[in-house]
């Protein structure tokens, strides 16, 4: 697999979708998109056993009153 390039990724993207992308924006979309990738990288790494699974709905906890 090719490594992940965030910048022609946010190119293609954008115009896959027809989203304006402006040069002065690209450095930080390209600092979020190489960040994601890290991230991803990182829970991607995690071993799974036959044991896990995917939670059918997340329900948050709800807040307690102050």
């Amino acid at each position: 697999m090719p490594e992940f390039d965030p910048e022609a990724y946010a190119r293609q993207a954008a115009a896959a979708v027809g989203l304006p992308l402006h040069e002065k924006h690209l450095p930080g979309v390209v600092m979020n998109l190489a960040l994601a990738a890290r991230m991803a990288g990182l829970v991607a790494q995690m071993p799974l056993t036959s044991a896990d699974e995917a939670a059918p709905v997340f329900t948050p906890a709800r807040t307690p009153p102050k």
